[in-house]
């Protein structure tokens, strides 16, 4: 090959010519004696075509047997090219491209094998091993479909306008297609009847092979120069017979034909054939069948028809003009001879297949049958070949809009699924499968959704994380429950390959989701995925999301439901039990704990109670609790304090509810429940009373509002003694103590008090409340200048969106002097604390009422964290205070409406402007 491929290198760079073939191994099968062609694998090189090339070599030693010259050959050569051009036909060689110099022919065409080298791997099984085929049976089938299409071919060049005599057929001279078609070739000899010049004329004898043996009684008699005269059909069909008997009977030699053909002397022949085959070795050329009556014939009488591999090729070029009932009994006869043995595989692979994927792309055909048999027919092709064979064309397939396919590729996804890379599935499978998500017939849109998981490893992070889980979220507030049941499913089966950002937040608002689905089943899978999905959260996950997100199902109306969550409880608890076996007993050090808090002590009895004093039992609770105090604190009262008393007037500012005073029932305010979005109603309930009493007079504010105004919630509760330098003192101290541990500041949140009477101000403010102002005045004169009356700015501003406003009486209409207020209005402690004083439940189950996404856990630091504008806003409180005069407040941004990097901003601006004030503070209390 190599010699071979130097020789054709050198020559044609002589010649200019650039060779567009890459040679590659000899083809075996064919006699070297029987033909002057070498065959050869090629490949084209501009677009990698496989094809197979016929070579010619002038040069070569000369053709044995016989010692005859290759320059005297190379006119068959040439023949052969300028024939196979020009003519096309189904049953002939396909010609591809040439290329031709003055001492070689190479002729490109489609890939084949000569007929010899397919029946005897035919014989050996070396084609068609492993396929298990009957071979008696195959091969006789297989025969008969190869002397239809090469009588058809024949008959086509002998018949008018070509009228060619071919006069060139041997079995060295017919080849095979990969997928076992029968082709004609040897177009050494084609010579046209009215040719005066053709080359069968004068150099028919000269032709390799046994050609002289097989001619009919006038060549023999009269040479080829009698052919001018004859109609090709008749002199062809001599030629057609012989290789008939040969085909039958590969082993055997030429019948003796001087006298009439007997059914002894045609040997494997098959009977309904047999009175044809005698009447086409007529001697006489003019009572001879030709080649057209014998293809009439055979068609007429049947012979074909009952040839099951005939009927069955005729059915798959037929199969768009078929009916439905012949397409299905088609498909049917397939399946049995494919599972029975009779079709040889290379006939499955290359023939069967891309007719019924070719006829699979219309849309009259039966998809939803076609289809399972494609990919059942696509385990035979191996698994080089698969990509190109199977795959490329079953790919195509999801472009068309018809749903009886996409219904068959999903339901078949599982066969071709691992067998696809992730280019093919993220370009061409998964920007045409998501269209099934939208459709309006519910079977498709669950087919698509149960079809993700097979391609989920195949996806990228952007569509596995992002898109296909905004999919999902729509597919979960479907209107079928099967769909909502079977997504999420899905779901607990892609979690392991979720992005772990991507498992936080969707994961448990997406499975709660489905525990409040009203189908049973669905509920159960929610239950169940949370189960299955336990090793994507951690304790903190568990503990304050997990668990209170499906504690509600406990007590399902539904049995099942029950025991699922039992289950699922239990083994949470269990694993959250083992996860806090490794966490300390306590973060704070010995000193820093007794420091801020002091010994504990209990006078309760340590019955029902376990060590640490940890209640086991309600009795042993309630028993703890009762006895549960603690003994000091940090601070303890200075001997002027121990000596003082306290003013009684300034209890008025408490506002605590007594039988002369107003008490409005309670009003039921809106309050989140663990349930996911849904709102619940509970009465206001009374807040601690943990405010500061202060001495001297009581401010007019106080004194006019009487016992409805109260304090309200997120405004300012403290109230200081009269004294300037008392004031400096008590502040400085307090940002002393935030300066030792910022963190612990207000830890239990209880700084401001509620009004049990004022309904407008219960807990739900802790949800809608905006973030009140922080107005501190300049020092100097915030505590040298004497009281003056208060302007309309000293009066706090109460606006209630949920119920009427309250009135809220100024000096004037009191008709006492204002007391001047030493501390200005600041952010209340429980609003910036409100995450703390929520339960896990709240926190955790807040759903997005956006159809397109899952409710996220809000994870925004508390001092960021604005209400919901979607929530009523329950009261807006502006306070400021006065000073010498009026005093214009600082102006100060409200945090509603803002993003969260503008609200990040806000709060560290006010953050730092509060510490440069306590700063100054703390430089005048160093200066008196």
């Amino acid at each position: 090959m190599n010699y071979l491929k130097s020789i054709t290198t050198s020559v044609l760079q002589s010649t200019g010519v650039t060779f567009p073939f890459s040679i590659g191994e000899r083809i075996p099968g064919l006699d070297s004696s029987a033909s002057i062609w070498e065959v050869r694998e090629g490949i084209k090189r501009d677009d990698g075509t496989p094809l197979t090339l016929f070579i010619y070599d002038s040069t070569l030693p000369p053709f044995q047997p016989g010692n005859k010259d290759r320059r005297t050959l190379f006119q068959f050569a040439k023949n052969a090219l300028k024939k196979l051009r020009t003519i096309r036909h189904p049953d002939v060689i396909r010609y591809i491209d040439s290329v031709e110099t003055e001492t070689h022919i190479y002729i490109a065409t489609e890939r084949v094998r000569p007929l010899g080298g397919v029946l005897r791997d035919w014989e050996t099984g070396g084609a068609l091993s492993g396929s298990g085929v009957n071979k008696g049976k195959g091969k006789e089938q297989w025969i008969g479909w190869g002397v239809k299409s090469i009588s058809t071919a024949l008959a086509f060049l002998n018949s008018p306008p070509l009228s060619l005599h071919h006069a060139y057929l041997l079995p060295s001279t017919v080849f095979v297609t990969p997928s076992l078609e029968w082709r004609l070739g040897g177009f050494d000899l084609l010579t046209g009847k009215e040719d005066q010049a053709g080359i069968l004329w004068a150099m028919g004898g000269v032709a390799p092979g046994d050609i002289g043996e097989r001619s009919g009684p006038e060549v023999k008699k009269g040479g080829w120069g009698v052919l001018r005269d004859s109609d090709p059909a008749f002199s062809d069909t001599y030629l057609l017979a012989l290789l008939i008997f040969s085909l039958y009977n590969p082993s055997s030699p030429l019948p003796s034909l001087s006298a009439a053909p007997s059914p002894s002397s045609a040997g494997s022949i098959p009977k309904p054939l047999f009175p044809l085959w005698k009447r086409m070795l007529n001697p006489n050329p003019r009572t001879r069948l030709s080649t057209n009556g014998f293809v009439e014939e055979a068609n007429s009488s049947g012979i074909w028809a009952s040839n099951p591999l005939v009927s069955l090729v005729n059915g798959l070029d037929n199969f768009e003009l078929a009916s439905e009932s012949d397409k299905l009994g088609l498909l049917r006869i397939i399946k049995d001879s494919s599972s029975s043995g009779t079709l040889p595989s290379p006939f499955v692979i290359h023939k069967v297949l891309p007719s019924l994927l070719h006829s699979l792309s219309l849309p009259t055909a039966p998809s939803s049958a076609m289809l399972p048999l494609v990919l059942e027919l696509g385990k035979l092709v191996p698994s080089s070949e698969y990509s190109k064979v199977v795959l490329e064309p079953v790919v195509k397939l999801y472009t068309s809009p018809d749903r009886g396919t996409r219904m068959a590729l999903l339901d078949g996804l599982n066969e071709y699924a691992d067998k696809m890379d992730n280019k093919m599935v993220q370009e061409k499978v998964w920007p045409n499968l998501i269209t099934g998500f939208a459709d309006t017939v519910p079977i498709i849109r669950e087919a698509t959704v149960k079809a993700v998981f097979p391609l989920a490893s195949k996806l990228s992070d952007r569509i596995l994380n992002n898109d296909l889980l905004r999919l999902l979220a729509k597919m979960q507030m479907d209107t079928e429950p099967s769909i909502r049941t079977n997504t999420c499913i899905l779901l607990g089966r892609l979690a392991p390959i979720l992005g772990p950002n991507t498992k936080k937040k969707v994961l448990v608002p997406a499975f709660a989701r489905s525990l409040k689905d009203p189908f049973v089943h669905a509920r159960v899978a929610g239950l169940m995925a949370l189960m299955a999905t336990v090793e994507c959260f951690d304790k903190e996950d568990l503990a304050g999301k997990v668990v209170p997100n499906m504690a509600f199902t406990l007590v399902d109306k539904e049995k099942l439901v029950r025991d699922q969550a039992f289950k699922a409880m239990n083994m949470f608890m269990g694993r959250i039990t083992e996860m806090v076996k490794a966490m300390p007993d306590t973060v704070l050090s010995e000193e820093k704990a007794s420091a801020s808090y002091g010994p504990v002590t209990t006078t309760a009895p340590t019955t029902n109670t376990n060590q640490a004093g940890l209640a086991n039992s309600a009795a042993g609770a309630a028993g703890a609790l009762a006895g549960w105090a603690i003994s000091s604190l940090s601070k303890q009262l200075s001997t002027p304090e121990q000596h003082s008393t306290m003013s009684m007037t300034a209890a008025t500012g408490l506002n605590v509810p007594s039988s002369t005073s107003p008490n409005p029932s309670p009003n039921a305010s809106p309050r989140i429940s663990s349930d996911l979005g849904s709102v619940t109603t509970s009465p206001s309930i009374p807040g601690p009373s943990n405010g500061r009493l202060r001495s001297g007079p009581s401010s007019s504010r106080t004194a006019a509002s009487g016992s409805g105004s109260g304090l309200k919630l997120g405004g300012n509760a403290k109230k200081a003694v009269a004294g300037s330098s008392n004031l400096a003192d008590m502040v400085a101290s307090e940002w002393d103590d935030n300066d030792d541990d910022n963190d612990a500041h207000n830890a239990w949140g209880t700084d401001d008090l509620i009004d049990v009477n004022a309904d407008q101000d219960d807990w739900s403010a802790f949800e809608s409340a905006p973030v009140p102002e922080i107005v501190v005045p300049p020092p100097q004169s915030y505590y040298v200048t004497s009281p003056k009356p208060p302007s309309s700015n000293g009066i706090s501003n109460v606006n209630a969106t949920n119920k009427p406003t309250k009135a809220s009486t100024s000096s004037a209409s009191s008709g006492s002097p204002s007391t001047k207020q030493p501390f200005a209005s600041v952010k209340s402690p429980l609003s910036s604390s409100v995450t703390s004083m929520r339960s896990p439940a709240l926190s955790t189950t807040s759903v997005s009422t956006n159809a397109e996404e899952w409710g996220d856990v809000d994870d925004t630091p508390s001092e960021t964290r604005t209400a919901s504008p979607q929530k009523p806003t329950s009261a807006t409180i502006t306070a400021s205070a006065s000073a010498a005069g009026a005093s214009a407040s600082a102006p100060t941004q409200s945090l509603a409406g803002m993003t969260k990097e503008e609200k990040d901003k806000e709060m560290a601006r006010r953050r730092a402007e509060r510490q440069a004030r306590i700063d100054a503070m703390k430089a005048q209390k160093k200066g008196k």
